[in-house]
């Protein structure tokens, strides 16, 4: 008995360049099996699922979040114990919006002072695959401001983070987010509050050591930067993953591939500098580099950002608009719609180490899956058309 069979769908597995009208089998949260249609009426189940004319395609991937810190302020307008509960409703919107795992971060707000151990906690009671990014953070004004996941709520000094400090912040961490800032951001203040978005925070040794010190102790980490010589500097360190990445050039992003050293996109913002150009994340596919699209929820829209001149703030609902511009470039360029669909599936569930577990619809993987009105990105990109959610191999949203 199976718990659950979704019949008759356009499955796009990321694993095969088409679609295919196939049955998957489900049981204990797990894809058994993928077979024709034509089997399903030999078999029996708890629940079957009649796909017809639904694409039928793994969640969706958002690697790159700030959900349960600044978005909680900015947002709900919560301090306090209730930032708990805004965390909670932002995990919510990602769901309906079919995003099934999100990389968080927790940078020490020096506001929002809720401890990680606890906001995990709350992660673990939602039905989402949630990861933590903890860091160091570091804010462009004048001076320099400095926050850190190991003392949330306070300011920093530079001096701070030594190398116990990064040492803790390496164990807590659980997937290479944006553990260190190479530049200051400009963070969702006003440009005038923040005139040093984008200098450089660390030096060329103060980067070998930090990204040393994740490694020895068997962690990636990932890094905030803009600018090519300071992504040159991450480079040269072998550091895994650079978020934003803004103003890179080709010739890194050749490096980056043979280094096998991943890329975070943000083409809405994220940075002082203009953000990812559908032709530079091109340039980067195109080199080989692991690219994902990010969300940064809920980040303000870049007035550089290309096509999106009426998105103001970014979260998890915009996901799919986001995408649009990179993805429509992308298929002139002669990529299909599933090279472009990995960047949100298979590419960000590599990046946050989840590889083996989602990503993709494939035997043993986890049955996290979604059931479209058409193709995301290139046929819609309203959150309405994403009809069912799947977590686990139960149904979470049904908007049928």
């Amino acid at each position: 008995m199976w718990d659950l069979i979704i019949k008759n769908g356009r499955v796009i597995t990321m694993e095969s360049p088409q679609a295919q009208d196939k049955a998957i089998l489900i049981k204990d949260g797990i894809i058994v099996d993928i077979v024709d249609n034509g089997i399903v009426k030999e078999l029996d189940a708890h629940n079957v699922i009649d796909a017809t004319g639904l694409v039928v395609m793994p969640g969706l991937v958002d690697c790159h979040t700030h959900l349960c810190e600044y978005a909680t302020e900015g947002v709900h307008r919560v301090k306090g114990k209730s930032q708990k509960m805004a965390a909670i409703s932002n995990f919510l919107d990602c769901l309906k919006s079919g995003v099934i795992t999100v990389g968080d971060h927790h940078l020490g707000h020096p506001v929002l002072s809720t401890p990680i151990q606890v906001l995990k906690e709350a992660a673990r009671d939602t039905e989402l695959n949630i990861k933590f990014a903890t860091g160091t953070c570091c804010v462009g004004t004048e001076p320099l401001a400095y926050t850190s996941s190991i003392r949330p709520g306070s300011s920093l000094t530079f001096d701070d983070l030594d190398t116990g400090h990064f040492a803790k912040l390496a164990v807590e961490s659980e997937f290479p987010g944006e553990n260190i800032f190479i530049t200051a951001t400009v963070a969702n203040l006003p440009s005038h509050i923040v005139p040093n978005g984008g200098k450089r925070v660390f030096d060329k040794e103060n980067v070998l050591n930090i990204v040393g010190i994740f490694h020895s102790l068997g962690k990636d980490i990932g890094a905030h930067i803009e600018g090519a010589e300071n992504i040159q500097l991450f480079i040269d360190a072998d550091g895994d993953v650079v978020h934003h990445g803004h103003g890179a050039e080709v010739r890194q992003f050749e490096e980056m591939a043979r280094k096998n050293i991943h890329l975070v996109a943000t083409p809405h913002g994220g940075t002082s500098s203009a953000p990812n150009s559908p032709q530079e994340i091109y340039s980067a596919l195109n080199a080989g580099v692991i690219t994902a699209i990010a969300t940064d929820s809920y980040l303000p829209v870049h007035p550089e950002a290309v096509g999106m001149e009426e998105l103001k703030v970014v979260g998890p609902k915009d996901f799919l608009r986001i995408c649009k511009p990179t993805f429509e470039y992308l298929k002139q360029q002669g990529l299909s719609e599933t090279e472009c669909l990995k960047m949100i599936t298979t590419n960000a569930a590599k990046i946050m180490g989840l590889e083996a577990e989602i990503g993709s619809i494939k035997k043993l993987k986890k049955a996290d899956i979604i059931l479209c009105k058409g193709l995301p990105v290139f046929d819609f990109t309203d959150t309405d058309s994403i009809v069912m959610v799947i977590k686990d191999g139960i149904v979470e949203i049904n908007k049928t």
